[in-house]
């Protein structure tokens, strides 16, 4: 009779290492898609932090724009007490030379808040001893007195990438890109003084198509550190033409490259909410 002897050992050994190398490429197959779920993750987020990273553009002028809250479009300026002043001392396009004081000065300011980060505020102020006001409203608005409010919001710094709102010096007419949708404003007259308080969103619907980009701009929301291209300058006009453009920043209005930058900062001018300033002035953080 023939025997059939088991090694014992041997075929235990022979299972176990079959079962340490199942459990080693199980290992390896969940290690692996681990590393592909977390590539993947890592490559997602850098994807969004790189887009909704705020823009940085360098032009040759920044204006840095504070928070004001509880701001009311009323043409008082007591809550614009610590805003910036910049002076519009600049030719744009039309103008031999910056004319004399008592023909025309004028300054502006910008102010944003967190509380509706789709509107960005102005204040300007104008001292123009003559008011021409002879054309109606979106025509030919340029050779009347009025304020004009230019933005290059994806910092394309091309023609195409801007949009031009413009408000009337008779406090009425809205033209460009303007309407009554996206414009908040007041103008107050004391003479030959003029006071525009403006907000502006370019997320609401937009008054003239061949001025309006509708596309750009159209999803705009401030934040901290989000830079935009900005000129903002004055019509001066006068015996039927425009004598002078006046601004902020000196070049073409059409010119993208002729353009400031205008940065958000997270800083609030302290206000109280009546309006009044308060006693004692702090820059706070949100």
């Amino acid at each position: 009779m023939q025997c059939l002897q088991f090694n014992e050992g041997t075929s235990h050994a022979g299972t176990t290492d079959s079962n340490v190398e199942r459990r080693r490429k199980l290992s390896m197959k969940k290690y692996m898609k681990f590393k592909i779920a977390t590539t993947a993750i890592t490559v997602l987020a850098l994807l969004f932090c790189t887009t909704h990273l705020p823009v940085e553009a360098k032009r040759d002028k920044e204006y840095v724009a504070k928070q004001i809250r509880n701001i009311k479009i009323d043409g008082k300026l007591n809550e614009w007490e610590r805003a910036e002043i910049v002076a519009f001392d600049e030719l744009k396009d039309v103008g031999g030379g910056i004319p004399k004081a008592s023909d025309f000065t004028g300054q502006g300011r910008v102010a944003w808040s967190a509380q509706e980060p789709t509107r960005i505020y102005f204040a300007v102020e104008i001292t123009d001893d003559e008011l021409q006001d002879v054309n109606p409203p979106d025509a030919r608005w340029w050779e009347d007195d009025s304020v004009e409010f230019m933005f290059d919001f994806d910092n394309g710094m091309v023609r195409d990438s801007l949009v031009q709102w413009t408000l009337g010096a008779n406090g009425k007419d809205l033209s460009a890109a303007a309407s009554k949708q996206n414009t908040e404003w007041v103008l107050i007259k004391d003479g030959n003084d003029y006071i525009y308080e403006v907000a502006i969103d370019p997320t609401k619907p937009r008054g003239n198509p061949q001025f309006a980009n509708p596309g750009v701009g159209d999803k705009f929301k401030a934040e901290h550190g989000l830079t935009i291209g900005l000129s903002f300058h004055m019509n001066d006009c006068e015996n039927g033409k425009r004598e002078h453009q006046i601004g902020w920043i000196p070049g073409g209005a059409w010119d993208g490259l002729a353009y400031g930058d205008l940065t958000f900062d997270d800083e609030i001018l302290s206000v109280e909410p009546s309006g009044k300033l308060a006693v004692v002035w702090g820059a706070l953080k949100q």
